[in-house]
């Protein structure tokens, strides 16, 4: 597709400008739905171009639009859980796709001294949040796959920081935001869902919209080799 940052850009702007009218002036169903068609337009834009020998990328994505449906029920408990499953799985996904590219990777002691340190402080601060949200909880596996939702959210933002580090090109910038851009827009998501601190929808809106741009466009940037060849055995 040519001109494809020009048509991103556009169509960027325009859901930030849209989604943030819905959410100044209508509910939070309203909200929801703008998110489900806000991705289904990039997702649509994302499989033109995107390479079938990169299946996890495209698993990822599918999981993403899946788990925006979802929230349509949200309020209900095993909806709930199942959101975070499908969140989870489309983190693994970006995960095993990126995992090529990094997996030779020699990290050195003080490295992994500070992976698990930050590993560690970010599971605290887990159980901080836990606590803060109170009675949001429905029940212990409610809290068990916050705990692993967290967890993976946490490896993928290394894995994404490890990725850059080493190649240090536009394929791996793409990917660093996108994986940051949905980070910080669950993150934000929590605030404004669980604590009720109402300011954070504007960025979870804005930087999931910013994650998923740069995700289509890192499906369109020129792969290192050897990331290609990992996937012959599928």
């Amino acid at each position: 597709m040519k001109n494809l940052k020009t048509i991103l850009v556009v169509i960027g702007v325009i859901l930030l400008l849209t989604n943030f009218y819905i959410i100044l002036e209508f509910g939070l169903l309203e909200s929801r739905w703008l998110r489900i068609i806000g991705t289904l337009i990039l997702f649509s834009i994302f499989l033109v171009g995107v390479k079938r020998k990169e299946p996890f990328l495209i698993l990822g994505f599918t999981s993403l639009l899946v788990s925006d449906i979802l929230l349509l029920k949200y309020e209900i408990p095993w909806v709930k859980k199942l959101t975070f499953v499908i969140v989870i799985i489309a983190y693994l996904s970006f995960m095993n796709h990126i995992r090529p590219y990094v997996k030779n990777l020699e990290a050195t002691v003080v490295q992994k001294v500070l992976f698990v340190g930050v590993l560690g402080i970010n599971i605290v601060m887990l159980y901080l949040l836990i606590d803060m949200a109170g009675t949001k909880w429905d029940d212990s596996w409610h809290i068990f796959l916050f705990y692993v939702y967290g967890i993976a959210m946490i490896a993928m933002v290394i894995l994404g920081f490890s990725y850059s580090n080493r190649y240090s090109n536009k394929s791996s910038f793409y990917f660093l935001w996108a994986v940051l851009g949905l980070v910080i827009s669950d993150i934000s998501g929590f605030m404004s869902y669980y604590l009720n601190v109402e300011e954070f929808f504007f960025p979870d809106r804005m930087f999931y919209i910013i994650g998923l741009l740069c995700l289509v466009k890192f499906s369109r940037m020129d792969k290192n080799r050897d990331m290609l060849e990992s996937y012959k055995f599928l």
